[in-house]
C-alpha cells in the first residue's frame, strides 16, 4: 500500500471507528440544554429573542413580504408539511410501497412507532415546558406549550421515516440525493416557523435535534436494527448511515 492509499483509507477506518452512541449522544446533550435552558429561563432565551427581532424585521418588510403573508404563500406552505394531516400519510404511503415491494410488515412496524414515539414524547414535552409562543399569552397549567416545536418534528420525522425507507433500495448516489432533498426539506419546515412567528428558534432546534433520534429508534422497534442481517436490515444500515453524516448536533 503506497502513501497515497494510506492517506485515503486513514479517514475512512476512523470514521467506521466512530462509537454508535457519538450522534444519539450529542443529540440527547442537545435537547437536555435546550430543554433546561426552557425551565430555568436559560442564555438561550435572550438569544430567542435576539433572533425573532431579527427575523421579524426582515418578515415583515415590503419587499419580503410574499415570503411569510397570505396562506399560499412559500413559508406558510412549508409549515403545513408539519401537520398531522399531511405528514403521516406521506409516511404511511412511503412505509406501503416499502412493505409490498418487500413483502415485509415491517415498514409498517417503524411508521407506526414513529407516530406513536412523537405523541408520546413531544405532548408531555409540551406540557412539561409549557412555553409559550412568540407574542403570545402565558400557557395555562396543563396545556400544551410550544417546546419543542411539534410541526418541525412531525415533519422531520415523517419525511425522514418515509425517505430512509424507500431510498434503501436505491443506487448510492440517487439515495443520498433523496437524503439530502429530505434533510433540506426538513430544515426549511423548521425556518419558516420561525419567519411565520410560530416558534422561536430553540423550539425549532429541539425539533431538529429530537427528529432522528425518533427515527433510529423506530427502525430499531421495527426489527431493521442496523445488525438485521435479512434484506430489509439494509433500510436501518442505510439511514443511521446517512442520518448519521447529515443530522448533526446544532
Amino acid at each position: 500500500m503506497d502513501e497515497s492509499q494510506a492517506a485515503t483509507l486513514g479517514p475512512v477506518s476512523a470514521v467506521r471507528r466512530r462509537p454508535r452512541w457519538l450522534v444519539p449522544g450529542g443529540l440527547l446533550l442537545v435537547l437536555a440544554f435546550l430543554t433546561a435552558n426552557v425551565l430555568a429561563d436559560g442564555p438561550m432565551i435572550a438569544l430567542d429573542r435576539h433572533i425573532r427581532a431579527a427575523v421579524q424585521a426582515h418578515a415583515n418588510a415590503a419587499r419580503w413580504l410574499w415570503i411569510g403573508h397570505g396562506a399560499h404563500a412559500p413559508a406558510q406552505l412549508l409549515t403545513e408539511l408539519g401537520n398531522n394531516q399531511v405528514a403521516v400519510p406521506v409516511l404511511l404511503l412511503g412505509a406501503v410501497v416499502v412493505a409490498a415491494r418487500h413483502r415485509s410488515l415491517r415498514p409498517l412496524v417503524a411508521a407506526a412507532a414513529g407516530v406513536v414515539l412523537l405523541l408520546a414524547i413531544v405532548t408531555p414535552a409540551k406540557i412539561l415546558t409549557d412555553r409559550a409562543g412568540p407574542g403570545l399569552p402565558p400557557v395555562p397549567f396543563g396545556h400544551l406549550g410550544v417546546f419543542p416545536s411539534g410541526h418541525t418534528t412531525t415533519s422531520g420525522v415523517c419525511l425522514a421515516l418515509a425517505a430512509v425507507l424507500l431510498a434503501a433500495d436505491l443506487p448510492p448516489r440517487a439515495r443520498r440525493a433523496v437524503i439530502a432533498v429530505m434533510v433540506a426539506l426538513c430544515f426549511l419546515v423548521g425556518l419558516a416557523l420561525i419567519w411565520c412567528d410560530y416558534h422561536w428558534f430553540s423550539d425549532v432546534a429541539a425539533g431538529w435535534a429530537l427528529t432522528p433520534l425518533i427515527v433510529m429508534a423506530s427502525l430499531r422497534l421495527a426489527g431493521l436494527g442496523a445488525g438485521n442481517s435479512r434484506p430489509h436490515g439494509a433500510v436501518a444500515r442505510v439511514a443511521e448511515r446517512e442520518l448519521a453524516q447529515t443530522e448533526r448536533p446544532l
